[in-house]
């Protein structure tokens, strides 16, 4: 079995001044190469992330994306700086130095040269104030204009929403998101109101309805989660308990059990190893196969603790060399010594290190096959990832897999004002 290609994209773009997806802070991310998220930035980074990064990424291209795809800083992040802490303003929008969302090229994968190491610019008062009196107006008397409504929430990434959405209440005396849920309705109206949240907001959203149905939706834990700086991590769950009055990790143990439960717990501490000092390689291939294959049965918090934190760039290198000296993937490894919900885990868990754009897209493909769409999937992974550093490289990532553009998909599946809404998000237009 060949190793999954390397680079990917930058974490999610985090929940910080602009909010991200990402990216990782993390789940990264533009192009990723070999660059270290997004989504929350995705710029490679030795330390880990999506972007540039020998193992793998978001992108490939020359620039290391933040960490987590929010992070230039962090392997693990999305955003350059923690996209989801540092935001003083809380759920009301990110402040310009928050780092929670902020998408920077390195964000996710350590390879990853997620999209264009441009970074997000913030709007100017009377940017903001114009965008909140369009969306107003959209919304204000009989009816409802969802062109304008598109225009908006359409167009702008979330570290730019975030001011929009602030701007918003500070000019007319209500929440937007108030606003647009009284105004719409269907899948349309799911998506506009998410898309009129902050990131850090919205993730939080995302994992309180992940444990608050019947079962877990492990597909949305993992993508939230994934790829988070330590700030992102720790900015998540400062908003989870102002937002639901309760302990983010009680949460998640009370819906979990087993390893997965404990893989989770090891996410939500925010631990990863965000430095950018040199390890041992060698010495964690050891220990990876110490703990699976060359011992009688498993130890498999010796798994769980080094994939969780070590940096994403670091771990590449360890995959690889494990690789070439047992011949054959640690995905391999896993599958031969883990089953059921832990082995999953573990597999996405690689999987978004190797490359998280490819693995977001993979996600993206996942919600539209088969008979049906799964609609909340779609919407998450859209708002979630949207930030065009990172949407560029998954977008790329999703035409290399499936031969064909992630918009032509989308509205091969959706339709009306919903599918316009969506393919705005993603800057395509189906073709």
């Amino acid at each position: 079995m060949q190793p999954p290609p390397q680079g990917g994209f930058p974490p999610p773009q985090g929940f910080g001044p602009g909010g991200g997806f990402p990216p990782p802070g993390g789940f990264a991310p533009p192009p990723f190469n070999q660059g270290g998220f997004p989504p929350k930035g995705f710029p490679p980074g030795p330390g880990g992330g999506f972007p540039p990064g020998p193992g793998g990424g978001f992108p490939p291209p020359q620039q290391q994306m933040g960490q987590n795809g929010y992070q230039p800083q962090g392997p693990q992040g999305y955003a350059p700086n923690d996209s989801y802490s540092q935001a003083p303003q809380g759920s009301q929008g990110y402040n310009p130095n928050d780092s929670y969302g902020q998408i920077q090229p390195q964000s996710y994968a350590s390879n990853a040269t997620f999209g264009q190491p441009q970074s997000q610019q913030l709007l100017t008062p009377a940017e903001c104030d114009e965008a909140a009196k369009t969306l107003y107006e959209a919304m204000k008397g009989m009816g409802t204009n969802e062109k304008k409504l598109i225009s908006v929430l359409g167009k702008y990434p979330p570290i730019q929403m975030n001011q929009i959405i602030k701007s918003y209440k500070s000019n007319y005396g209500k929440n937007l998101l108030d606003d647009v849920k009284s105004e719409t309705g269907g899948n349309f109206g799911k998506l506009a109101c998410a898309l009129s949240m902050t990131i850090v907001e919205y993730d939080v959203k995302c994992i309180h309805d992940a444990i608050a149905c019947i079962g877990t939706d492990d597909d949305c834990l993992m993508e939230v989660l994934v790829g988070r700086t330590n700030n992102d991590m720790k900015k998540l769950c400062e908003e989870y308990k102002l937002k639901y009055g309760k302990d983010l990790e009680e949460d998640v143990k009370g819906d979990t059990s087993g390893y997965v439960r404990r893989l989770y717990i090891v996410l939500l501490q925010g631990n990863r190893d965000e430095t950018n000092q040199a390890r041992d390689v060698e010495a964690d291939v050891e220990a990876l196969y110490r703990a699976g294959e060359g011992r009688s049965g498993t130890d498999e918090m010796g798994f769980i603790s080094l994939l969780c934190n070590r940096p994403s760039s670091h771990l590449n290198n360890v995959f690889n060399r494990y690789q070439q000296k047992y011949s054959h993937t640690i995905e391999k490894a896993i599958e031969k010594e883990f089953s059921g919900d832990i082995e999953k885990a573990l597999l996405k868990l690689v999987a978004s290190i190797r490359n998280m754009s490819e693995y977001i897209a993979t996600q993206f493909e996942k919600s539209m096959k088969g008979l049906g769409t799964n609609d909340e999937k779609l919407i998450r992974l859209v708002v979630r990832f949207r930030a065009p550093i990172l949407m560029e490289s998954i977008k790329e990532a999703y035409k290399t897999k499936y031969g064909k553009t992630l918009g032509k998909r989308i509205k091969g599946e959706t339709s009306g004002d919903y599918c316009k809404l969506l393919l705005a998000c993603i800057k395509e237009e189906g073709k």
